[in-house]
């Protein structure tokens, strides 16, 4: 099995060899070596630097992904004398990233990476560079894994004039009294399961002692620009009619759920970061706890950071997470300096990754764990 670097200079020989009939023999023992070397074995990375490869009969190879805000930006080049196609990008070490191979104008995933992630619009390549370390708690750390229940319901929305779907996740707990279990309310309720496995991360942390049992409330749109960005009323429906059905329910169940609010928290990414941003200013009373994920903060020429409710900034305390590379970086470090400002407690958390489904759920156990077992960290984090 060679190393990264041993591959890196077969490339660099590869790509310095004259004779053709050399070139052909040295390409294809590169392919085959590449290949015995991993499950994974592209893009190579090593340092700071991703050597993507694409062998093939084609015209024309191109290479996009989050950090050319997915536009074909990049050819690959092809080495003379062969059917192979290279590029090399530099990235940050710890980043983690997603891309296709735009083949002779068919885009397709690396057929020579098993990496992949799931996309509201589909299926990602991804590949990690070197130094990043995976904390999403995608997958148990313990022997015995805990499972939470997920039930569906639907409800007549008064406020928005019809029925309207909300999932309750139930973790298992130990009943004793005067115990209540923290409340975590989520915005793109059906994706958050779907595709962000936001259960699965309740359920591991909560096995391996990270966090304690907490419930989740996810909260489904329909109209997402329409209801996060553009009906006033959204806020009122999600606390008043929302929530007061799954506490109705939970109720119901003898589940007991705190009302506390500083044990309840309101999570959302991109738009639904912003919600979330907007409705824990609005009602601190009953959400004390806002985890804003990649928000739209820009939304309406920053409207946000005029908003009358930013008075109540000091009730309520603030994790903001945001990718670096093509995301919501500048905006959200200034609503960081804003809300410091203003006298709230914040967390602000940058990770070397896009604006991504990937992204919010590798990185929301970090911000469950800051929210339901605090310990002593900088309010500044880069990953």
């Amino acid at each position: 099995m060679q190393t990264s670097q041993q591959l890196i200079n077969s490339l660099l020989l590869l790509m310095g060899t004259h004779n053709p009939e050399e070139k052909v023999r040295v390409a294809d023992e590169l392919w085959k070596n590449l290949h015995s070397s991993s499950k994974s074995p592209l893009p190579i990375t090593h340092n700071d630097r991703a050597y993507f490869l694409y062998k093939g009969n084609a015209e024309t190879v191109m290479l996009v992904g989050d950090w050319t805000y997915w536009q074909p930006a990049i050819t690959l080049q092809k080495i003379e004398h062969t059917d192979l196609f290279y590029g090399i990008q530099e990235f940050h070490p710890t980043a983690r990233l997603q891309y296709k191979l735009i083949v002779d104008g068919n885009w397709i995933l690396d057929p020579s990476n098993t990496h992949s992630s799931i996309e509201g619009f589909g299926q990602n390549s991804e590949f990690w560079m070197p130094k990043y370390r995976d904390e999403s708690w995608l997958e148990p750390h313990s022997k015995v894994v805990h499972r939470g229940n997920v039930k569906r319901l639907e409800f007549n929305s008064k406020l928005l004039g019809e029925k309207r779907e909300i999932f309750l996740y139930t973790p298992e707990y130990h009943h004793t009294d005067g115990f209540s279990l923290p409340l975590l309310i989520v915005h793109d309720g059906a994706e958050a399961l779907s595709i962000g496995k936001f259960h699965h991360i309740l359920d591991n942390l909560q096995s391996a002692g990270k966090i304690p049992p907490c419930a989740a409330l996810f909260i489904t749109p329909k109209d997402r620009i329409g209801e996060y960005a553009l009906n006033a009323s959204y806020p009122d429906f999600c606390i008043h009619e929302a929530l007061h059905e799954a506490l109705a329910q939970w109720k119901k169940w003898n589940v007991p759920i705190s009302e506390d609010s500083s044990k309840r928290s309101i999570t959302g990414a991109s738009l639904g970061g912003l919600l979330a941003t907007k409705t824990s200013l609005q009602f601190p009373k009953d959400i004390g706890v806002c985890i804003a994920q990649s928000p739209s903060y820009w939304w309406n020429q920053a409207e946000i950071f005029h908003s009358p409710y930013l008075k109540n900034a000091a009730k309520v305390e603030f994790h903001l997470q945001t990718g670096t590379v093509c995301d919501a970086q500048k905006m959200t470090e200034s609503m960081f300096h804003r809300l410091k400002h203003l006298g709230a407690t914040v967390l602000y958390q940058e990770f070397h990754q896009s604006h991504t489904w990937g992204n919010w759920r590798t990185n929301l156990a970090s911000a469950l764990q800051s929210w339901l077992s605090p310990m002593s960290i900088p309010h500044h984090i880069q990953s």
